[in-house]
């Protein structure tokens, strides 16, 4: 569908142009924690951990012959059984800079699963959680940003996005956002993970977490898609949050 500019929009300008927010929104939280995973390796991080990995790219995309990096990818054993008989049917070889920690985030918490890891604890580590507290309750995100703030080293940083209550949208924006959820409840996906930034930021506070950004659509949009003439633009239902352990 890509490699064809009519299928290209006959499917995502029409059929699912209601998801194109949501495709910007995943494009842009990208960008956003490789932005500061940059920034922090200017810093002297040279640890990364992934958490609920699942299909990422980073390690395939970036090689570091230097071994300035290393990269944990924490998610399921199913889950990363999956993506290594994948990358192995197609010729692709794990990167020497690349470990895969095995979790059940039902059952352990991060920093048990860590502790199995040669990451090392005495020196910062840069995490990434993209796309998963949408469908978390808000006590279960917090309980996953403790875990981390308990096993990592002061210095260490955390990049999330996050959605926020409905009630705090535009209501002329509200019509695709409500299609949207309703559409991930059909798929028993529900977006129960709505917090309010407010309330957000005096919890993470109370972690041992200080804020370095936290980035409204508006700010996403000038940063990330201004000059675009496709239309492409963040959800206001999404925030992006990086923190820092002082």
């Amino acid at each position: 569908m890509l490699s064809s500019r009519a299928s290209n929009w006959l499917v995502f300008s029409r059929a699912l142009r209601k998801l194109k927010p949501v495709v910007a929104q995943v494009l842009g939280r990208s960008r956003f924690a490789e932005d500061a995973l940059a920034s922090a390796m200017g810093r002297g991080i040279n640890q990364y951990v992934i958490v609920g990995a699942g299909l990422d790219s980073y390690a395939l995309r970036r090689p570091d012959p230097a071994g300035q990096l290393r990269i944990f990818e924490v998610d399921h054993p199913d889950t990363q059984r999956a993506k290594r008989r994948r990358l192995g049917s197609l010729g692709i070889a794990l990167p020497a800079h690349l470990e895969f920690v095995a979790i059940d985030f039902e059952l352990q918490e991060l920093s048990e699963a860590m502790k199995g890891s040669s990451r090392r604890r005495d020196t910062p580590a840069f995490y990434s959680w993209l796309g998963t507290t949408h469908y978390l309750t808000p006590q279960a995100t917090l309980a996953t940003l403790g875990s981390i703030a308990r096993c990592a080293a002061p210095g260490s940083e955390v990049v999330l996005d996050y959605s926020v209550p409905l009630s705090l949208i535009d209501p002329e924006k509200l019509r695709d956002l409500l299609w949207v959820e309703k559409l991930a409840r059909r798929m028993g996906e529900p977006l129960i993970g709505n917090l309010d930034p407010v309330q957000l930021h005096a919890d993470v506070a109370q972690l041992g977490y200080g804020i370095v950004e936290d980035l409204a659509a508006p700010e996403q949009a000038r940063r990330y898609f201004s000059n675009r003439t496709d239309g492409l633009e963040p959800t206001p239902a999404c925030r992006l949050l990086h923190l820092r352990l002082p």
